[in-house]
C-alpha cells in the first residue's frame, strides 16, 4: 500500500475557486482525500491512496512542470502562497518488517 501526500497553502482570495475545483477532482478520482489544517486555515494536504511510484512521478511532473494545460498550471501558480515552488509532494510505501 502506498500513498502520495501533496502539501501547500492556498491564498485566501482563491479559497472558494480552489475548493470548487478540488470537489470536481474528488468526484473524478475516488482515491483523493483533501484535508485542511485546523489551526492553519488555508494549509491543505491531499492524500492519494494506492498510487504506484510511476503514477507518483507522473503526478509530480504534472503539478510541478506543467504537462497539463497552461491555464491549469497558471491557476495553481496563482492559488498557492509562494507559487508552485511551495508545493510539496511525497510518495510513501508501507513499511514491512523483515
Amino acid at each position: 500500500m502506498s500513498k502520495v501526500f501533496v502539501e501547500y497553502a492556498i491564498k485566501s482570495t482563491y479559497r472558494e475557486s480552489f475548493l470548487i475545483y478540488m470537489q470536481q477532482w474528488q468526484r473524478r478520482e475516488g482515491r483523493l482525500e483533501l484535508l485542511e489544517g485546523t489551526d492553519q486555515c488555508g494549509l491543505f494536504v491531499e492524500i492519494w491512496n494506492g498510487v504506484t511510484y510511476e503514477e507518483y512521478i507522473s503526478l509530480k511532473q504534472d503539478r510541478l512542470h506543467g504537462s497539463v494545460s497552461a491555464s491549469h498550471q497558471a491557476a495553481w501558480e496563482d492559488w498557492i502562497e509562494g507559487g508552485l515552488r511551495k508545493l510539496h509532494i511525497w510518495h510513501f510505501s508501507q513499511v514491512t518488517s523483515t
